[in-house]
């Protein structure tokens, strides 16, 4: 390459190593002008002094990790905002970092001499690397890219919104309030009701996962579970009939969260269906969420067959019956305290709950027997919850949806308070936009584990309303307390704690309760803030499964995670953007949707 480039590509991956940090901070450069020269020495270019000229760096929190020397530039230290720097450290070469504001930046000229062999750390492209190795330079490599990939229009609105400081104490103060309420929340299981009593449901009513979704767009394995739905009720007598009765618009199809409800994959609730009533003290509000079926030929992973039948009617009829009377024995179930004990014994509380559905078994099989239910009956349950290591998911689920349902509708808040997908559509809530919900298609299955025989041509999309648990500091970002499912994020723990660093950059907090054993008791991240997934182009993952899109019989076919749409977090910006009165050139989002909530509530 040209000599005067090449020594420009140095140059530019000097200035991070010859002037920042210490201590594993994360930055995020945006815009870095500099002059070099260098004396030639034989074959190969010795480099005795560069000059540099910075024009501007901007530091954001926890964006991207190295190490380099002594801390010399001013880091954010609440929320990544541009705020002007008034003090910084003294060094023999400082470099003063200056808010871009018109065009007084300040410059230096100082002449930087290296004495020693160069360590260079690359950030972007990959070519600048390649070029400094050909010289037998050590060149340690950082992925970078520009904020909002390089979008202007994108990069105008987060400008806007950065250098207005009233707005970004208004945002400030409500994400404060939106982690002051998910750390505050105390979710018990109060009771077992059936979930016609218990939500209010209309007669020949079926609720879904997802957001809202025609019988004619639905997915292969949630129309599955609608028919078996109707059958396990008794309003058809075969598929067929089934079929006739959703398509003449004799069944009512509604979201789970129009009832305070949740439901993993498939997501179906239907009137008779026992569903265990969880209640967040300190705000008193609710969620249902029905009993898992664990594995094999289950409503949930979209199979209806007589199997299916038999084991939900024995669901209602035997052990709904049994987990009330025991519930009522025992009292209210505190379910964050069996999450935060089952997260230190290998549980990432979405995929896995091994640990969490033992520990609820310990607790509550012997106010069972106190209940008065008969021994072979509280046999068959403790066989049933062994062999379904999910039986404690919807717990989990149903205690995550009433805490993050308390942290809802916080006016300019930009964090996330619910996903939720339905193998079409993927749902984003966010607490400042009220009951506005995004939509834009799912991600496909293409970074799942398939089973034998199987592939992504095969898999229905992303599905469930247990993405959710990743909003509260769960699944994928807990994902370092659970080695068992270090395949879905490649294979090594050293890759869960690398995504746990990236998950850091998007959140905005810890979560007070729940840690991770096996990265010194380290808080799983908690605050998926909008304004840093559209910044750096990172989206919370989801440990999840996948499910067979045509076939009735099979059900599951594989496991690992899915991605949040990047897309719908941009849109989410725009339309919150709107509601701040901030004009963009920016299309406001086409898929917009309204959940109006029935008021859901035991008396």
């Amino acid at each position: 390459m040209p000599t005067e480039f090449f020594l420009a590509s140095v140059a530019s991956c000097l200035c991070l190593a010859v002037s920042h940090i210490g201590k594993k901070k994360k930055i995020d450069l945006n815009t870095i002008e500099v002059n070099a020269s260098a004396e030639k020495d034989t074959e190969i270019f010795q480099f005795k002094e560069i000059h540099l000229q910075v024009k501007a760096i901007f530091l954001r929190r926890k964006s991207i990790t190295c190490d380099a020397g002594k801390k010399v530039l001013f880091c954010q230290q609440y929320y990544h905002r541009r705020l002007p720097q008034k003090t910084y450290d003294q060094i023999n070469n400082p470099v003063r970092i200056m808010p871009i504001r018109g065009e007084n930046y300040l410059m230096t000229n100082k002449v930087i001499k290296f004495h020693e062999d160069l360590k260079v750390i690359n950030i972007g492209l990959e070519g600048f690397a390649q070029d400094l190795k050909q010289q037998d330079v050590k060149v340690v490599e950082v992925d970078w890219c520009p904020p909002a990939d390089g979008q202007e229009n994108l990069i105008e609105l987060l400008k806007k919104i950065n250098y207005n400081q009233d707005l970004v104490e208004e945002i400030n103060s409500a994400n404060k309030m939106v982690i002051e309420r998910i750390q505050n929340a105390n979710p018990q299981v109060i009771d077992i009701l059936p979930a016609g009593e218990a939500m209010k449901l209309p007669m020949h009513t079926i609720l879904h996962s997802g957001p809202p979704i025609s019988w004619d767009r639905m997915c292969g394995p949630q129309k599955r579970a609608v028919l078996g739905a109707i059958q396990f009720e008794g309003w058809a007598e075969n598929l067929n009939k089934a079929i006739k009765l959703v398509e003449n618009g004799k069944v009512i199809l509604h979201p789970c969260y129009k009832y305070n409800g949740i439901g993993p994959m498939t997501g179906i609730i239907s009137p008779s269906m026992p569903v265990l009533v969880t209640r967040n003290e300190p705000y008193g509000n609710y969620c249902f969420s029905t009993f898992n079926e664990g594995r094999g030929n289950t409503l949930w992973f979209g199979v209806c067959d007589k199997e299916t039948l038999k084991r939900l009617k024995w669901i209602r009829d035997t052990l709904g019956p049994a987990m009330k009377a025991a519930v009522k024995k025992h009292g209210p179930i505190n379910v964050f305290d069996i999450v935060e004990k089952g997260l230190q014994m290998g549980d990432e509380c979405h995929a896995r709950h091994v640990a969490s559905t033992a520990l609820l078994i310990k607790q509550l099989i012997p106010a069972m027997l106190e209940a008065g239910v008969q021994g072979d009956t509280v046999a068959s349950i403790i066989r049933f919850m062994n062999e379904n290591s999910h039986f404690f998911l919807n717990f989990t689920l149903s205690a995550v949806k009433v805490t993050m349902d308390s942290a809802h509708n916080i006016p300019f808040s930009t964090i996330v308070t619910g996903m939720s997908r339905n193998g079409v559509d993927f749902m984003l809530r966010v607490a400042g936009l009220g009951e506005t919900c995004i939509v834009d298609p799912v991600s496909d299955m293409d970074k799942a584990i398939y089973y034998t025989d199987f592939t992504v041509q095969d898999a229905a999309g992303d599905i469930g309303d247990s993405a959710i648990v990743e909003t509260c500091g769960l699944g994928g970002m807990a994902i370092a307390s659970a080695p068992s499912v270090a395949p879905f994020v490649g294979g090594k723990f050293s890759d869960q704690i690398e995504s746990i660093q990236k998950l850091n950059s998007i959140t905005v907090a810890m979560h007070d309760r729940f840690k991770m054993p096996a990265m010194d008791m380290e808080n799983t991240p908690l605050g998926i803030d909008i304004l840093r997934v559209v910044e750096t182009r990172i989206v919370p993952f989801i440990t999840t499964g996948v499910l067979h899109e045509t076939s009735a019989t099979v059900g599951q076919i594989g496991t690992g995670i899915a991605n949040a749409p990047v897309t719908l977090f941009d849109q989410a910006l725009v339309a919150l953007a709107k509601e701040w009165n901030i004009k963009t050139q920016l299309p406001y989002p086409a898929s917009i949707i309204q959940i109006e909530k029935e008021k859901v509530g035991l008396p």
